[in-house]
This record gives C-alpha cells, sequence and structure tokens, in this order.
C-alpha cells in the first residue's frame, strides 16, 4: 500500500507567489543568460536525430516534430508528458492521472490500444530504448522536469526501428552547462495534493559532462471513496483512492574515450501507486461523480495498485571507426513490480537487456552522393510471471506460473542521396524476428513458443521549393507484435500464449510541406492514409472483469490530417496553433456475427484542436491554453450513449522566466488549470467490461512551481 500523502492548501502559495511575482518584476530589469522565449528558427538550422541520422529538418522526407527548451519545461509543474508536449500535431497523450498505468500515448492511432504503458510506437530515452523487445514502452523512469529535447516522427517507422514503430518519440534529458557546477532546486505545489521536489545538479569539467538529478512525487488524487468500510486495510485518510508516489533517480555522464565520445546514462525509479478504475457514464456526466470504483469487482474492494522498482544502466560510444562514422549502445534493466487488479494479483520480474550497432558514411550533401547506413538491433527480454485470484486483496489460488522470453533480431540498410541541390531520397530495408517462448511451471503445462517475423520497406522524397519551403513524401510501413502480457492474458483463462493472436502490419503514404515566412511565422501541413491487417483490439468480458485481452480485426483505414502555424508578433506577442484529424475506420473486423465494418475505431479523437497565446514583458510572461478534444467512441459496435463527449480545456499560466537576484536565477509561476471547471473523461478505456469506459479528468485546480538555480 503507498504512502498517503498530506493534502495541502495551496491557496497561501499561490497569493505569495503572486505577490513575489509582482515585486520582483520592476525590482531586477537583469534577465540571465537564456534561449529567446519566442523565436522562429530558420528550418536548415534544425538537425534532427530520429532519423538515425543527423537530418536538417528542412531535408527531412517524414513528418517530424522537434521540441526543446523553455517550450518543455516553462510553466509547467512536471506531472506529467502531456504538459511539456502540448501543441504536436498529431501526438495525441491521454494522462489518465492514474499513475499505475501511465499515461496512454499514441502518434495518429498507434498506441491508442494500450491499457498500460505505451503500445505500438518506438520510445527512446537519452538514446536507451524504452521500448522492450515485445514492443512494451514505459516512461516510469522518464523525469519530465529535466527533458530538454524531444523529437517525435509522426508516422510509420518500421524500416528504421521495427517492433512498435508507428511513431517514434526521443526524448533527451538536458544538456549538462559549459560550467564547473551547476546547483537547480525545484518546487511545484498544488491542489488533490501535489507535490513535486527536484534537485540537479550538472556541469562540464576537464571535457567531461555530467548530470545528476533527483526528483521525489506524491499525489493525492481526486477520486473519491464513498463508503470506507471498503478499503482492504485500515488508513488515515479514507476519503480518497488514487493516491501515489513516485522517486526518481537519473545520472549522466559523457566523456572523450578514443576517438569519439561516451555517454553513460543509469536511472532508478521506485512507484506505489493506487489504481482507481473507471466509470460508468450515469456516474460520469449524469452524477459528475468523481467515486473510485467499490464493491464486487471494484477496485477498492480488491486494493488495485501497482508497487514497482526499476534500475537501467546504459552506454553509447560514437566516432570514427576505419573511415566510417560508427554508434554502439549497450543498455540492460530489472524491473520488479508487485501489481494487484481486481480479478488478479500479478507478480511479475522482468530482466532485459540488449546492444545496437550502425556504421554510416560521411556525405557533404553534394548533389550525386549518396549516404549509406547500416547496423542491427539486438533485444532480449525475461519475464517470470506469477499471477494468483484476487480474493479482497489478498492472494488465492495460483493461476499463473511461467517463464516467458523473448529475442528480437533486426538488421537494417538506409541510404540517403542527394539527387540534386533541392531534392534529397531517403530509402531503408528492414528485416525483423521475434521469437517469443513460454515455459509453464503449472501441471496444464502449455509450454510452447510463437516466432514472428516481418519485411520492413520504406522511401521517402523531399522537395526545398524555396529556402523557406520544403515539400515532401514518403511511403512507409509499421509492425506491431502483441506483447508478452497481451499474449498471456487468454480469455479463456488458461496458461501459455495465445496461439491466435498475430502482429499488426500496415503501409502508410504521406505527403506534406513545412516552411516559415518573414521570420515570423512557421507552419507545417501533413496528409496520410493508412491501412493496417490485423489491427490489436483490446476487450474485456464478463468473466474476468477489469483484465484487459487482444484480438485481431481484419482490416482497418487510417486517413487524416495534420496542420500547424506557430507566430511571432509585435509587443512580445506570440503563440501556435495545431489542427489533428484521425479518421480511423474497421473495413473487415466480426465477432460472434456481430459485423462492425464501416465503425469508427474506438480510443480515438477524431477531431484535435490546441492553442496557446503568450505574451512576454521582459521576465514576465503570462500565457493562456487551450485544447479542443472531440468526440472518443469507446466500444467497436459505436453504441449509442457510449461514447465520450468532446470537450474543451482552458488553463492559465504567469511567472519569470530567467530572473536574476544576485547569485540566483529564479523562476516562480503559478497555474491554473481546468479554469472553467469543465466535466470531461481524460481518457478512456476501450470495450471495458459494464460500461466503465470513463477516466475522469481533476476539476479546477491550482499549482505553484518556485525554481532556483545558482550558477
Amino acid at each position: 500500500m503507498c504512502a498517503i500523502p498530506a493534502r495541502m492548501n495551496v491557496t497561501h502559495w499561490v497569493v505569495t507567489v503572486l505577490i513575489s511575482i509582482s515585486t520582483l518584476s520592476p525590482w531586477t530589469p537583469e534577465i540571465a543568460a537564456q534561449e529567446p522565449l519566442d523565436s522562429v528558427i530558420p528550418l536548415d538550422s534544425i538537425v534532427v536525430n530520429v532519423l538515425r541520422s543527423a537530418v536538417g529538418l528542412d531535408r527531412a522526407p517524414y513528418a517530424v516534430s522537434v521540441s526543446s527548451g523553455q517550450a518543455l519545461q516553462l510553466g509547467n509543474t512536471g506531472f506529467s508528458l502531456d504538459e511539456a508536449l502540448q501543441g504536436i500535431p498529431g501526438l495525441q497523450i491521454q494522462n489518465r492521472y492514474n499513475y499505475t498505468v501511465g499515461e496512454r500515448i499514441s502518434i495518429r492511432g498507434f498506441g491508442a490500444r494500450s491499457q498500460f504503458g505505451a503500445r505500438g510506437i518506438k520510445i527512446l530515452v537519452d538514446g536507451i530504448p524504452a521500448t522492450m523487445a515485445d514492443g512494451q514502452s514505459t516512461l516510469d523512469h522518464l523525469d519530465i522536469g529535466s527533458l530538454g529535447r524531444a523529437e517525435v516522427l509522426r508516422g510509420p517507422a518500421a524500416a528504421i526501428y521495427g517492433n512498435g514503430g508507428g511513431g517514434v518519440l526521443s526524448l533527451e534529458t538536458a544538456a549538462a552547462p559549459d560550467v564547473p557546477v551547476r546547483q537547480e532546486a525545484k518546487a511545484v505545489l498544488g491542489e488533490n495534493g501535489l507535490m513535486r521536489f527536484q534537485s540537479t545538479t550538472s556541469g562540464t569539467q576537464g571535457g567531461t559532462s555530467y548530470l545528476v538529478n533527483i526528483s521525489h512525487l506524491t499525489y493525492d488524487g481526486f477520486r473519491t471513496v464513498a463508503d470506507s468500510s471498503l478499503f482492504v486495510e485500515e488508513r488515515a485518510d479514507s476519503s480518497l483512492y488514487g493516491l501515489a508516489t513516485r522517486l526518481n533517480v537519473n545520472g549522466q555522464v559523457a566523456l572523450e574515450a578514443g576517438a569519439g565520445q561516451l555517454r553513460i546514462t543509469a536511472n532508478f525509479f521506485d512507484l506505489a501507486g493506487e489504481s482507481a478504475g473507471g466509470l460508468n457514464r450515469t456516474d460520469m456526466y449524469v452524477n459528475e461523480s468523481l467515486n473510485a470504483r467499490g464493491g464486487g469487482f471494484g477496485n477498492v474492494a480488491k486494493n488495485a495498485r501497482k508497487d514497482l522498482h526499476q534500475g537501467q544502466l546504459g552506454a553509447t560510444w560514437s566516432g570514427p571507426v576505419g573511415g566510417l562514422n560508427a554508434e554502439f549502445t549497450g543498455w540492460g534493466l530489472f524491473r520488479r513490480m508487485d501489481n494487484p487488479i481486481p480479478p488478479r494479483i500479478i507478480d511479475l520480474k522482468r530482466n532485459a537487456f540488449g546492444v545496437r550497432a550502425m556504421v554510416s558514411t560521411e556525405s557533404s550533401g553534394d548533389p550525386g552522393e549518396v549516404a549509406l547506413r547500416a547496423g542491427f538491433d539486438l533485444d532480449f527480454q525475461r519475464d517470470d510471471r506469477v499471477e494468483h485470484s484476487n480474493v479482497a486483496g489478498s492472494r488465492g489460488t495460483l493461476t499463473k506460473d511461467q517463464f516467458e522470453t523473448v529475442a528480437a533480431t533486426g538488421v537494417f540498410l538506409q541510404s540517403t542521396a542527394t539527387l540534386t541541390e533541392q531534392v534529397s531520397l531517403m530509402g531503408g530495408l528492414r528485416y525483423d524476428r521475434f521469437e517469443f517462448e513460454v515455459d509453464d511451471r503449472l501441471p496444464a503445462n502449455n509450454s510452447g513458443d510463437r516466432v514472428m517475423d516481418e519485411l520492413s520497406p520504406t522511401v521517402g522524397l523531399v522537395v526545398e521549393a524555396s529556402p523557406t519551403l520544403s515539400i515532401f513524401g514518403n511511403f512507409a510501413t509499421s509492425l506491431a507484435t502483441p506483447t508478452t502480457t497481451e499474449l498471456a492474458n487468454t480469455p479463456e483463462g488458461g496458461t501459455g500464449f495465445n496461439p491466435d493472436l498475430n502482429p499488426q502490419t500496415g503501409n502508410t503514404g504521406e505527403v506534406g510541406f513545412r516552411g516559415q515566412a518573414n521570420n515570423r511565422f512557421g507552419f507545417e501541413m501533413s496528409v496520410f492514409l493508412t491501412n493496417l491487417k490485423n489491427e490489436l483490439v483490446p476487450f474485456e468480458t464478463a468473466a474476468q472483469d477489469g483484465r484487459v485481452f487482444h484480438r485481431n480485426s481484419g482490416r482497418s483505414t487510417y486517413k487524416g490530417l495534420e496542420a500547424s502555424v506557430r507566430a511571432v508578433l509585435p509587443q512580445g506577442v506570440s503563440g501556435q496553433l495545431s489542427y489533428t484529424l484521425v479518421d480511423a475506420k474497421f473495413d473487415e473486423f466480426s465477432v460472434e456475427g456481430d459485423v462492425f465494418d464501416g465503425n469508427f475505431i474506438p480510443g480515438l479523437a477524431r477531431n484535435r484542436l490546441e492553442g496557446l497565446l503568450r505574451v512576454t514583458q521582459g521576465p514576465w510572461y503570462g500565457e493562456v491554453r487551450g485544447d479542443y478534444v472531440g468526440r472518443i467512441e469507446t466500444r467497436d459496435d459505436n453504441a449509442a450513449e457510449t461514447f465520450a463527449k468532446p470537450y474543451t480545456l482552458w488553463d492559465v499560466r504567469t511567472g519569470l522566466s530567467g530572473q536574476r537576484v544576485g547569485n540566483l536565477v529564479v523562476e516562480p509561476f503559478v497555474s491554473l488549470t481546468n479554469i472553467l471547471d469543465e466535466v470531461y473523461s481524460a481518457a478512456v478505456a476501450v470495450n471495458a467490461y459494464g460500461g466503465r469506459f470513463f477516466e475522469p479528468g481533476p476539476r479546477r485546480a491550482f499549482s505553484v512551481g518556485p525554481s532556483a538555480t545558482l550558477q
């Protein structure tokens, strides 16, 4: 059971910081050295690495978004990734306000099936994969408060990354400063018991850079409990369910090694949280209830929670080898999880490790030159899974005891050809093979193996129509295998692996453009068409209420449009606006005689519009954020009155940026989220049994965040 954080009244802190901001702003006009708060950077100065090579954004034949620096941190609490990556078209992050399952991250619909963690997309943190051999990703080890850069490849990338390559999210910790020591401290205090404290020590000495980041978060949540007698264990606060505590420790060292550079990363986190579960439509929209589930198979009565510990170590060396550029990466992790859910208590011990290597040729970018890249990825996963029936929060009958292994091998070849000064061609081919094995230790002995493989091509063309406008198009493939959890969860309740669950594959065609005008306006737009085969679709059953299973649909189609514009106006005014359309439907899908052909695929908002308007005057800034999320279907049959209603959220923030006070640089802020007190479903659980589709978001809430840097 996780520790109970003390709740607090944030009003005092809000008033204090507001007074501080109004006092400090005219007092010291000196601004600490910092990157511009609002600027449109020319496309040719932005270099992206998410394509496994350094490419100028203007030369990328795929839809790529980049966010860095203050765009990721300014005025944000560090509570959830959706704050930092707000406004990126094509990227949808459903914040479930439930640390036991994390955010549901999807790119153009890939990843929307996830019941916990992320599926269908590839995630890297500091170059080390957060996506395991089976395609499952978790971001518990990421400390959002120290995030320095995010690159998003908004489209399929199986030919580049293999499994989970429906899109790519590459995250980098903030770079160490070019000073011997810099000490930074942050605190965030907010309603719903939010308290987050962070310490970052970093610097560069003698060619060696380092960073050590420690953060601790507690969160009471907002899901209430009507009947405290439902609690399995006596506790001091019986009014809430959904509490969480999290400790993150991250370290990084970069130094010269041989003719290249060696970067070593290490992280550890400890998480304890309670899972309040989903609501039915009546509780969500009629009663406007925030009650946690109780009674029967309810989460409270079954002590649904997660206790998790994980450590990871990784190293990357890059430099010249025999006239080629080379990069070698090795990593390993351990993960220990105790996870009671209503029907089962799951104990999982995971060990995973992998190696990656790539060599490439140089290219000056002159017409007629071709740059080549070749390499391999080897990923291994070892899961020791034990499950018992959940009897009022205690372990009952042993239902599963098995050892699961995954070996993933991928080899790839990529090339970039400069056809003319304005035209570039990029192509690639990758072969992946996955071997899943299960050793069933129960008398049923459903041991066995599954082998899955796929050949994935891609090709893209980009034309620089002018110095400020690029037009691109591509054909790309996607691949997503079932994870070990999805294979192990069988609707019949047996052991072993589900023999009927197959990989999801797809093809995508895309065209788009990006550019800028007068150094004050940046813009981009792309349209895409994706055809999927064997889409992995989640569902639940009455026999195992609260457990998620998967099956394959026949064929489905995703059509969409993404557009964004950013403007820097006079008088310190700037803004950005992004729109995402994902029109996703089943083409061929039926279950036990029920035909779903032509239905919208559940879990996705067809329309989303995000905007930000910011005013900056000296060190002071104020901003308004708006987020419209359209209707989301929750069931394959699109039954009436089961969808999540559209909603619009408005947030406001104000604070100081880079205000120097003596040897300190202070950056306090105050935020007010959901200022109109909207009732909304922040996420949905697709095909949940009993109509429990809706995962509510919090009502209006204040946060305050004082921070100080000594340098």
